[in-house]
């Protein structure tokens, strides 16, 4: 989570050789938290990308669950954004917790800033239901 605001989390990967002269130039440019960079090396060949598309379908599996569990709140539910956010503050603050749980609840209480001039914040669209779906 840090990571993602402070810079990347590198996963390189190849020959050894090449690893040892570009490590410096990694560890620069990588975020780094108290136990140091953001950056391991991997091993040969395409390690480093077999890792990243592992972390990658993780990543998409969380954000369709998240997805399906808005829609049966939302649809089956009949709960309101603000409603749902809180539900979603409730799984941040536990066993579930992670950065886009965390994300998708602060969402989900954001207002449109586009309402006409002089709307008071709670009478505003929720920003949440501005966006297109046309998929």
């Amino acid at each position: 989570e840090s990571g993602a605001r402070t810079g990347p989390c590198l996963m390189p990967s190849g020959d050894p050789a090449a690893w040892e002269s570009m490590a410096p130039i990694f560890h620069a440019i990588s975020a780094s938290t108290s136990d140091g960079a953001c950056v391991s090396y991997l091993g040969p060949g395409a390690a480093g990308n077999y890792v990243k598309m592992v972390h990658n379908g993780i990543e998409y599996g969380d954000m369709q669950l998240i997805g399906e569990a808005y829609h049966m709140l939302r649809e089956v539910g009949g709960m309101s954004n603000f409603e749902i956010s809180r539900v979603f503050d409730r799984w941040a603050a536990g066993p579930l917790a992670s950065y886009l749980v965390e994300i998708t609840a602060a969402i989900l209480r954001t207002k449109d800033d586009q309402d006409p001039a002089g709307t008071a914040v709670e009478d505003r669209s929720d920003l949440i239901d501005m966006i297109l779906d046309s998929c």
